[in-house]
């Protein structure tokens, strides 16, 4: 994939990308935007471009593209938490590898991934870096939070933000990338935009039995009576809530836009959104009042049962669930 490629970014990263290679910006990009939505895909291609030796940058084939699509090349310095953060010896052993000189090519180039996972030691041993960089350094700092950074690494680094697509420039990616049109608009729809998260989960067959299996327990409510039998198939899957609850979410923010005469993401699924008989806005209040109630240690089955149970009884919007009053 080419930076040139890269839908909604392609026009500023190249733009970008000859900026740097002019001496014009900042020795230090920001990528933030929430998970999914490509910034550290961008991010490697715009590295991988600095450190190409090839002419349509990145290319992909030149040895020095190679090592880096491999990880052996020594110019090309990648810091991650392991654990749970970034430490300082870890910021310090980076420092000293950009005091060096460039094996390959005339920059170093730097990628810190979840840059936020810092510890405040190691931010500001960074910020000194930053504040008195070595050579012609290249760093990229990548975040969903950049809230957890100091503010004075944002203020020295140039920030380019990032949001998921629309549903439909998703599709397009993952048709680009040789998806099939149907599995391109379901994935799209079920990561409501995001890229990232739609290969994440074209890539697990067990989530679309679960998604299968979630709505479908929705569908068998017909009243309080039913709660218990549409409940057990959701109880069984334990280490699963997470996704559950992430799956009923998205059927909620759709059950409401059709409800309301909108669009849904999951577009594909419109007239199967349309024949449920369940309140779209009770249950999105259900599955944020059974996150809460995992979050203080109450066992999901309760907050399953309560969640379902709460969606047989009429709501302040007057629908039900009840069957026998369609």
């Amino acid at each position: 994939m080419k930076l040139s490629e890269f839908a909604g970014y392609g026009d500023k990263m190249e733009q970008l990308m000859r900026s740097v290679q002019a001496g014009r910006i900042v020795h230090a990009l920001l990528f933030t935007g929430p998970h999914g939505s490509g910034k550290r895909t961008v991010a490697r291609l715009f590295a991988q471009s600095l450190v190409c030796t090839g002419h349509d940058r990145p290319c992909g084939v030149c040895p020095a593209c190679k090592r880096f699509l491999n990880g052996t090349h020594p110019d090309v310095h990648v810091l991650r938490p392991e654990k749970k953060s970034i430490g300082v010896d870890e910021v310090r052993a980076l420092i000293d590898a950009l005091a060096l000189r460039p094996y390959e090519g005339g920059r170093h180039v730097a990628l810190i991934e979840q840059a936020d996972r810092m510890t405040p030691s190691a931010q500001n041993a960074m910020l000194k870096t930053l504040e008195s960089p070595v050579g012609d350094a290249m760093f990229f700092l990548i975040s969903d939070a950049p809230g957890g950074l100091l503010g004075t690494i944002v203020s020295r680094c140039q920030t380019v933000r990032f949001s998921d697509l629309s549903v439909q420039d998703c599709a397009a990616v993952l048709m680009r990338r040789g998806m099939e049109p149907g599995r391109a608009a379901l994935l799209a729809g079920a990561a409501q935009g995001s890229v990232g998260r739609a290969l994440e989960i074209d890539g697990d067959e067990e989530w679309f039995s679960l998604r299968e299996q979630v709505i479908r327990s929705i569908e068998s409510l017909k009243g309080p009576a039913t709660v218990a039998a549409a409940a057990v198939p959701l109880e069984d899957r334990k280490g699963g809530e997470g996704d559950i609850l992430d799956i009923m979410e998205l059927w909620a923010r759709d059950l409401m836009a059709v409800q309301s005469g909108g669009a849904p993401y999951q577009a594909a699924e419109k007239e199967r959104l349309g024949a449920c008989r369940v309140d779209g806005g009770l249950l999105l209040r259900g599955v944020v009042r059974a996150r809460k109630q995992l979050d203080s240690n109450v066992a999901w089955s309760g907050a399953l049962e309560q969640l379902y149970f709460g969606l047989t009884e009429a709501g302040n919007s007057g629908r039900t669930v009840l069957s026998w009053q369609r």
